[in-house]
């Protein structure tokens, strides 16, 4: 059976996998043609088709779907094939993948922005996380042996030293064992998604359609000091100082920054500190000295609370251009043959094709870059498409049973934790149960919107633009049993936006 790009957009939600008329077009106005069937083994993807030809197709039983996000159907019957060839564009980053499938001649066919998670970020949940984990150990593993190699190791050795030790430390090489190509969790997921949904988009499009992917080249030294050059790169900043302490004091000049006072007892302030994401480094410190270095502007209303207030939002580390670099190596080895490009070059081909900043219409630019192409043909909205957390297996938010001897078998999670709730309603004069899951496609009251949280047997709804869906205007919660779940969805949610997924 042969497989059909299209999209249905006015219809049932549990026809249509969820699609509903809120949700933008997937692949729309493609050819009509299709591809002879002879079995799964040769089945071949085809052109897309309109939203009102799928719909027919599904209507009449030739068609069924094959695929949600993106919504996609096969054939139920043979038919013959004539393929176009086409674009392939991909925006590469960080916390979302732009994406635009445009024909040959410039006509777009499809743009989507696929939001990815970036919840490995907040510290404030790592390092609670850490804690209990090092608790954990020391209680059940702490005679267990290391997890990596010391650089130095205990020898026997028959004639003594001076202090008659047999025993001595002898250095030895440090070998991590971890595999070749390791990478952290949190941009291994990342690299492994990017990878996913280039795949998958190909394997939907028909043979002929060349890819073209955008990539991150950055200088992390030059993004810290745009004036450094030369041998600078291997001596840094902070080169010939005893530490970070000895820089910061040479770098202000040995002068109190708050009062201007020089000399006297100084102390070097932490501007923002480590729980709110920063870090032992010279940006995030100042000197002060002691007569300014108190608890009174330390408090909201003094000097140094201020300075926090106001250097919280300018700061910013280079995780996002650390991995970009990491991102361009893996796609240059997993797809020799796409054509690469870089954000320069794309800002000057969107600017040429008349478009706005976006991540698809970035999409649609690195699609037809080197192709001559001036204009395009645009009418498609962006399809959104959200991960979003389908469990939560948090140890460390249970609620613990202190001074237990017994392992705690009955400890509940708390309201964070809960992934899914059961209710009990009547429907037709018997009782059914009705379970609700986190980010299910729900309907109250005719309007429509997914499930971000419970507190009890109630549950809190937010609609496509990240506004409350509520039954009254005092509450924003709403009973379970008065809701219809329209349909139970996966990690990826479609027309959710980025910033009602990371909720």
């Amino acid at each position: 059976m042969q497989e059909v790009f299209g999209t249905l957009s006015k219809g049932d939600d549990s026809r249509m996998g969820g699609q509903d008329s809120c949700v933008p077009a997937t692949i729309t106005k493609g050819g009509t043609s299709h591809e002879c069937i002879r079995g799964r083994a040769e089945r071949m993807p085809l052109l897309p088709v309109s939203e009102r030809k799928a719909r027919l197709l599904l209507d009449d039983g030739k068609a069924s779907v094959y695929r949600k996000v993106p919504f996609t159907i096969k054939l139920n019957y043979k038919t013959g094939s004539t393929t176009q060839p086409g674009n392939l564009g991909i925006d590469t980053g960080s916390q979302h993948i732009g994406v635009s499938v445009v024909r040959e001649g410039g006509t777009v066919l499809h743009k989507e922005e696929i939001g990815l998670r970036d919840s490995m970020t907040k510290r404030k949940l790592l390092e609670a996380k850490a804690s209990l984990r090092r608790g954990r150990r020391y209680r059940k593993t702490r005679y267990r042996h290391p997890k990596w190699r010391s650089k130095t190791k205990r020898v026997y050795c028959e004639v003594p030293d001076k202090k008659r030790r047999h025993w001595k430390k002898q250095k030895s090489t440090f070998t991590s064992g971890r595999p070749e190509g390791w990478l952290p969790p949190s941009l291994q997921s990342k690299t492994d998604h990017h990878i996913r949904w280039i795949k998958k988009l190909q394997n939907l499009l028909p043979e002929g359609y060349r890819l073209s992917i955008e990539l991150g080249r950055f200088d992390p030294a030059r993004m810290k000091d745009p004036e450094i050059h030369g041998n600078l790169y291997q001596k840094g900043p902070q080169y010939d100082y005893e530490n970070v302490r000895a820089y910061v004091l040479d770098r202000d000049r040995y002068t109190c920054q708050v009062c201007r006072r020089k000399g006297g007892k100084l102390h070097v302030h932490h501007i923002l500190y480590r729980s709110q994401g920063a870090s032992d480094t010279p940006q995030y410190m100042a000197t002060v000295c002691s007569s300014c270095h108190t608890t009174e502007n330390h408090l909201p209303g003094g000097i140094l609370y201020q300075w926090m207030q106001e250097q919280k939002k300018f700061t910013r580390g280079l995780r996002e251009a650390t991995f970009m670099n990491i991102l361009r190596k893996r796609l240059m080895k997993t797809f020799p043959d796409a054509v690469f490009t870089y954000g320069n070059i794309t800002k000057v081909d969107r600017e040429k094709l008349k478009l706005p900043k976006n991540h698809g219409n970035d999409a649609t630019a690195i699609a037809l870059v080197r192709t001559g192409v001036t204009s395009v043909k645009d009418e498609e909205p962006v399809l959104y498409i959200q991960q979003v957390r389908r469990k939560k297996r948090s140890l460390h938010e249970e609620t613990p049973r202190k001074g237990r001897k017994e392992p705690n078998r009955t400890a509940a999670r708390n309201s964070k934790n809960t992934k899914a709730v059961t209710v009990t309603k009547r429907r037709g004069g018997k009782k059914v149960s009705v379970t609700a899951c986190l980010f299910d496609r729900v309907e109250l009251n005719g309007k429509k919107g997914w499930i971000t949280g419970f507190t009890g047997k109630a549950c809190r709804i937010v609609d496509t633009e990240g506004n409350y869906v509520a039954a009254t205007d005092k509450y924003t919660q709403v009973n379970i049993s008065s809701i219809r779940i329209l349909h139970h969805t996966g990690n990826w949610v479609t027309g959710l936006k980025r910033n009602v997924g990371k909720r």
